[in-house]
């Protein structure tokens, strides 16, 4: 039986244990998925026993995905791009990282019918995900990309001819097609929040809250009475783990899995 887990500090909220149960009912897969809670003194005591086999891959996530890039033996190009592992494969008492939260994304474009070439974007929030998703869009083509935050002296690296707004100047921001709400603003159990006022309201063609649950955000909300597209996170939570099983198996699913594997979650996130 294969072993693979999520590795992170409170695991409570987390609905990987669920996708990956479900994946394996699926595709027959003969494995187990557990949820692994470790404060940050005990992650080097950790690596050293995914090296020694305590279990063939583990997923991370907040607060250690920059944190275990600092035992990995290889990294992916994406992972280093990102600057974040989310996935290690363990292979002859090796460690492999890699960043699925990138394919999570794009498979969130794709699915959606979203094409941000030559278009100007709007993204809410620099921590987290967002490097993942600032790298797909400008791998996508994305020719403006407006990235809002709340600080001063915000550390996210950007290239040429892009931009880092504070929210106050939202406002001033025209012609985009497409808004990513990167934040937890809005997220259960505080889902009477959202991460624009109305007076940042303004016009776009699209909207990707990268929040699942709720399944409308507030912001979705708003934008979906305005006629807008509006598309929740659930696809990129799932496709990364499904992402994350490809890496694993050294394998390749249809969109028919993630399909299935997206009915049966929401069953039970949105009943």
């Amino acid at each position: 039986m294969k072993k693979l887990g999520l590795l992170g500090e409170k695991l409570g909220h987390s609905y990987s244990k669920e996708i990956h149960e479900i994946f394996f009912k699926l595709t027959g897969k003969d494995a187990s998925y557990k949820l692994i809670e470790k404060e940050m003194e005990d992650i080097p005591s950790f690596m050293q026993e995914l090296r020694e086999g305590k279990f063939d891959g583990v997923n991370v996530t907040i607060p250690y995905k920059n944190e275990v890039m600092n035992y990995m033996d290889s990294i992916s190009d994406s992972a280093k791009k990102i600057g974040a592992v989310n996935t290690i494969t363990v292979k002859n008492g090796k460690l492999i990282g890699n960043n699925t939260d990138y394919f999570g994304f794009l498979k969130t474009l794709q699915q959606n019918d979203i094409n941000v070439k030559d278009g100007k974007i709007l993204m809410l929030g620099t921590g987290g995900a967002a490097k993942a998703v600032y790298n797909v869009l400008i791998d996508e083509g994305a020719k403006n990309i407006y990235l809002a935050t709340i600080s001063e002296n915000d550390s996210f690296e950007i290239r040429k001819g892009d931009r880092l707004i504070h929210y106050s100047e939202i406002r001033n921001v025209r012609n985009v097609n497409l808004i990513v709400n990167c934040t937890p603003v809005g997220m259960y159990p505080a889902v009477n929040m959202t991460p624009l006022e109305e007076v940042n309201m303004i016009n776009t063609d699209c909207v990707v809250d990268i929040i699942y649950n709720p399944e409308e955000t507030v912001l979705m909300k708003k934008y979906k009475e305005r006629n807008v597209k509006a598309v929740n996170g659930l696809t990129m939570l799932i496709f990364q783990a499904i992402k994350s099983e490809e890496i694993w198996n050294d394998e390749k699913y249809d969109d028919e899995v993630l399909k299935k594997v997206h009915e049966k979650l929401s069953e039970k996130l949105y009943k």
